[in-house]
């Protein structure tokens, strides 16, 4: 009875490990199918080892782009400074990249084709526990829920990072509460060395982006303003050089419909999402935590077809850049310049391209 039952359970075994198998090959096939005779185009993507590239590192890592007649080639930077010193030396294609696009619009140097994140949450601005800042809420009463003025800040170290979205947050929160760049002492690093800096004790502000905002809130420093609190919404970008955005038009909107494609099958499933994300940052040799991975993921919204509306493609980056001149980052000579370089044809053509 014994020898019969060990050899139903046998066959068994046999039949589930054949299935998936079959399975397994199906996969295969549909893949070398759909790639079968193509010529792959490479295109070389500028990445940072952040979740601003976390869905790039997804297309990348399940063989995606190659669906699109694509090759994607990663070159990696530590942040979008980086990314735009080098936006003229033929280095990469297309990057992901933050509010550091704004400079090569102005420059006339770059190209903005697309938006793929809504970071509505993730970057804030942090004091010491204790910090006078922090018994001053509301001085402007349309921040109510921000803390800080001009005599709780005055003198003050700020840690941020140069144009980036975190330059962007605490030059508004520094408007908001009456605050002149004058008044304060800004110093300026990379997003992990500020947070390293900051713990280790120098400064008294810093403006950090996730995953650093939330190690900062478990390391018992406390937010003094945010996005939210702000009125701040910010989109991460689609940057093209001149040059790729001259010679590669059908590339880069079949690089915009391959990354809406991953953003769309990433929000659809949380829990892939959280995977994906997790599987960047340890590609890139970052230890993230399941819980902060899951606050990032919920915070910022990757583009999709249905909870974006084309449409309003380029008012962020006119609005940024409008606010940049108003605070002298940039001459108001050069706003001309940024509507310019503001490509809404081939966003709109890839949100129309529907599913691959």
């Amino acid at each position: 009875m014994k020898k019969k039952e060990l050899l139903i359970y046998t066959v068994i075994l046999m039949l589930v490990i054949s299935a998936c198998s079959r399975q397994m090959h199906t996969e295969k096939d549909r893949q070398e199918e759909k790639t079968a005779g193509q010529t792959l185009t490479p295109l070389r993507v500028a990445v940072q080892p952040y979740y601003i590239s976390s869905a790039v590192g997804y297309v990348m890592e399940k063989g995606l782009d190659k669906e699109f007649g694509l090759e994607l080639i990663p070159v990696e930077y530590p942040s979008g400074a980086e990314q735009i010193v080098d936006i003229e030396k033929n280095q990469y294609d297309v990057a992901t990249v933050g509010a550091a696009f704004l400079y090569p619009l102005v420059e006339n140097k770059g190209v903005v084709i697309g938006e793929h994140i809504c970071s509505t949450g993730g970057d804030a601005i942090y004091v010491r526990n204790g910090s006078s800042i922090l018994d001053v809420k509301g001085f402007n009463p349309t921040y109510p829920e921000v803390c800080g003025d001009l005599e709780t800040v005055r003198g003050s170290k700020i840690l941020m990072n140069v144009n980036t979205t975190q330059q962007y947050l605490g030059m508004k929160w520094l408007e908001s509460i009456g605050v002149k760049k004058s008044s304060v002492k800004l110093a300026y690093g990379t997003f992990e060395d500020n947070y390293d800096r900051f713990l280790k004790g120098e400064g008294d502000i810093a403006v950090l982006s996730a995953p650093y905002s939330y190690r900062a809130e478990k390391e018992g420093f406390q937010k003094a303003a945010d996005t939210r609190s702000l009125h701040t919404e910010i989109y991460e970008v689609i940057l093209a050089t001149k040059e790729a955005h001259k010679e590669k038009r059908d590339e880069l909107v079949r690089f915009m419909e391959c990354l809406l494609y991953a953003n769309e099958m990433l929000e659809a499933d949380q829990e892939k999402k959280i995977e994906a994300c997790g599987n960047w940052y340890k590609s890139q040799g970052q230890k993230v935590s399941r819980e902060n991975l899951e606050a990032e993921c919920k915070d910022k919204l990757l583009v999709t077809r249905e909870n974006y509306e084309v449409g309003q493609f380029g008012d962020f980056e006119m609005k940024y850049a409008e606010y940049m001149a108003a605070i002298g980052n940039i001459p108001p000579i050069g706003l001309p310049n940024v509507e310019a370089n503001v490509d809404r044809e081939l966003f709109q053509e890839a949100f129309a391209g529907g599913e691959n």
